[in-house]
């Protein structure tokens, strides 16, 4: 009993911790989903829900808050459950769960304790579902350090227990496994195989979970051989299934596959759209999604200093988004110190850049990541020999040479080929001719091999491509047919390199040609998004239609102008659509500001909708208190313009709550529209409501009675409707 309540107090610190932070700004339905399993978990005296609910919630921890710390101590608590229980069955999925809800990386050594646990206690015929499992999980353990030989150990054990349970999945999961483990040990062609056997077995399931896991790591594979085309490719059916008619879209996965699609740009040479990567980070930033928020700054932040564009960095950090700089200070202090450094570098503040330079040092030594170490001592060193401190800067950039050259990836060339070019021109501008010879030679020696492997893999990937066609039919044929294909390969590989020849010339003007096309594209979609909502647009692209969809529960809002067209008799036609111009404007800024989406301006009325395309459990707040801005927006223009002796319009809004549909209208000038009775309600309400108010509905006024001073207006007869339930919005409950 007395480890019962210690849990349960021990619970009630973590929740608590968690909501007072982070997890109230999370994502609405993450914020929904916890609230509601902590009281399941409240509930329940059963230990297996019990440990299934503190799974869930660790989940939630590490994927949305990216709090690794929170996860792990919830996980702990889960293990703790299944332990005081005494059931074996229990304890092995606590610990399953253990390794499935954290940061393996971070946690590696408790993890591994726990998956070696867990196979200790699967030896009973009954566990071999759960022993499959440990020994998936045992594989993503030890990829988290790049042990591959271990990992490929546990994934081909993982893969007999799969054929002998005959179950599917497993052998789908067990496939992917194998193709990583290969992959990391350079073993392309055959990751290859495995991923393809993996894609073919999900389409015969027809299983669209492991199909976007197939894509997924398709897409990763050829983005690491450099087959850009290919890479994107599949990453688009990844987000075909995404869209697939008949689910619910996933707007926060949809954007997890645009953060992945940008990682394959950024590897592209660095063609990187900085504003779709900044249209990531501000949904991440409205959603509070801080996981998917803190991948697309790293990743942002690579690209711009990978690619000098170090003003642009400061306009990301120090202009569009200052919060999140003031949040490194406190979450990742050596980020933090860094970033500081360059940019007073950038503003010519000299000794307060190496003063951070410094700091940034002392941070990032106990890193394990060589590389990372080695690009920071890189940039050091580099801004030491722009400021003369020539000795500095040559030791700098030895350390940076030292510890790209102890690490086995062949990445690190990159780096040693930076440092020791440096090398030989300070230590020959300093009379080391020693070490400038030395430096000069291993420079020399360092740019044959990357040219030599530069050669070799443009061969690979001829290869694999051929391979890959000819992986297909190897099934089917006979012995003879083998050896004659394995012939035909011999010839086709000539071919190819003659084709590869005639490619090259012509690659100048092709690559012209791709700037042009892509510069379009952009175009078109920039256009299409500032027209459709972001999901309506990805599914129009896609399928060239969007299907019409029915939301249970959408909030809708209109504005009208009081005396509108008396006031515009008074005024020429440029000053009339300068002035609604300003408004709309400024209205456009307030509800996109609120996650609001606007449907459409008909004359001087707005009409936009909250809950849609993406359903939440906001909705009602957000366009209740968008609508109090909105009045205050038009309180204060009166005064301003009444002083000065201008023109100035008043403001009426109405709201209701109900359902609707919503989708595209027409062929040509497509518009997002919806309809229903709750529309039309939501006119009269506006139609019925008074200047400087909001007027909202009964059904609206049930969903924020709770946050809002209400007036009750009593029965209200509205046009077409009867009598409605009205109230007048005062302000926030304090």
């Amino acid at each position: 009993m007395n480890l019962h309540i210690c849990i349960r107090r021990s619970f009630f610190f973590f929740f608590i911790l968690c909501f007072s932070s982070n997890i109230l700004i999370a994502q609405p339905d993450a914020f929904v989903r916890s609230k509601n399993l902590w009281i399941e978990y409240k509930k329940t005296n059963i230990d297996s829900v019990k440990i299934r609910l503190l799974s869930n919630l660790a989940s939630i921890s590490l994927n949305f808050l990216d709090n690794t710390k929170l996860a792990d101590s919830i996980s702990e608590l889960a293990i703790r459950i299944a332990e005081s229980s005494k059931n074996p069955f229990l304890k092995v999925v606590a610990w399953n769960n253990y390794i499935e809800s954290n940061d393996l990386e971070r946690n590696y050594e408790k993890a591994l304790e726990y998956a070696r646990k867990a196979l200790q206690l699967c030896n009973n015929p009954e566990m071999a579902a759960l022993k499959w499992r440990t020994l998936h999980n045992l594989v993503a353990i030890y990829k988290s350090r790049s042990s591959y030989k271990s990992a490929i150990i546990q994934s081909n054990k993982a893969m007999v227990l799969a054929e002998k349970l005959n179950n599917q999945v497993y052998k789908v999961e067990s496939y992917i496994d194998i193709g990583i483990c290969l992959e990391g040990q350079l073993k392309m062609l055959d990751a290859l195989d495995n991923y393809l056997n993996a894609q073919k077995l999900s389409e015969e399931i027809k299983d669209s979970r492991l199909l976007k896991k197939c894509y997924l790591q398709l897409s990763d594979f050829y983005c690491l051989i450099k087959t850009f085309d290919k890479a994107v490719e599949y990453k688009q059916k990844q987000q075909v299934i995404l869209l697939a008619v008949g689910h619910t879209v996933d707007s926060t996965e949809l954007m997890w596959t645009k953060n992945q699609k940008h990682i394959i740009f950024s590897r592209n040479n660095n063609l990187l759209d900085e504003k779709n990567v900044e249209e990531v980070i501000d949904y991440s930033i409205r959603t509070n999604n801080i996981r998917l928020k803190n991948y697309e700054f790293a990743l942002y932040r690579t690209h711009l200093l990978e690619a000098e564009k170090m003003d642009e960095l400061y306009r990301v950090y120090n202009v569009k988004y200052p919060e999140e700089l003031k949040m490194l200070a406190v979450n990742d202090i050596g980020t933090y110190y860094r970033l500081k450094a360059f940019f007073k570098d950038q503003e010519c503040q000299y000794d307060s850049a190496y003063y951070y330079f410094t700091l940034a040092e002392n941070k990032i030594k106990s890193n394990p990541n060589l590389l990372f170490r080695s690009n920071f001592y890189i940039r050091f060193a580099q801004f030491l020999k722009r400021t003369g401190k020539i000795k500095e800067a040559i030791e700098k950039f030895t350390y940076a040479y030292k510890l790209a050259e102890a690490e086995p990836l062949f990445a690190k060339m990159e780096f040693m080929l930076t440092a020791s070019k440096q090398l030989s021109i300070l230590c020959a501008s300093s009379g080391d001719y020693k070490n400038a010879f030395y430096y000069s030679e291993k420079n020399s020696k360092l740019r044959d091999n990357i040219s030599t492997v530069s050669n070799k893999e443009k061969v690979n990937r001829m290869l694999l491509e051929y391979q890959r066609k000819l992986n297909n039919e190897k099934r089917d044929i006979q012995l003879r047919q083998r050896k004659n294909e394995r012939n035909m390969m011999a010839g086709g590989v000539a071919f190819l390199f003659i084709v590869s020849l005639l490619i090259y010339r012509n690659y100048r003007n092709q690559k012209r040609l791709n700037k042009l096309l892509d510069a379009a594209k952009k175009k078109s979609e920039d256009l299409l998004l500032n027209i459709l909502p972001y999901e309506t647009a990805e599914e129009l692209k896609i399928y060239g239609t969007a299907k019409a969809k029915r939301f249970d529960e959408v909030t809708v809002m209109f504005t009208d102008f009081k005396d509108f067209t008396q006031t515009s008799e008074k005024l020429s036609a440029e000053e009339l659509v300068a002035k609604i111009h300003f408004y709309f404007s400024k209205f456009d800024r307030i509800i996109e500001k609120h996650g609001i989406e606007k449907i459409k301006i008909i004359g001087d009325s707005y009409m936009c909708a909250g809950g849609l395309p993406v359903t939440n459990q906001t909705h009602a707040y957000d366009v209740v208190s968008a609508a109090l801005e909105l009045q205050e927006l038009m309180i204060e223009q009166k005064a301003e313009r009444s002083n000065k002796g201008q023109t100035f319009f008043e403001l009426r809004i109405g709201i209701h709550t109900g359902i609707v549909i919503a989708g595209i209208v027409g062929i040509k000038k497509f518009a997002y529209d919806i309809w229903g009775d709750t529309v039309n309600t939501a006119s009269r309400m506006e139609n019925s409501g008074e200047i400087n108010k909001v007027n909202i509905s009964g059904s609206t006024y049930e969903l924020v009675k709770d946050k809002f001073i209400c007036t009750y207006r009593g029965k209200v007869k509205a046009k077409h409707k009867g009598e409605i339930d009205m109230y007048f919005v005062e302000s926030h409950k304090t």
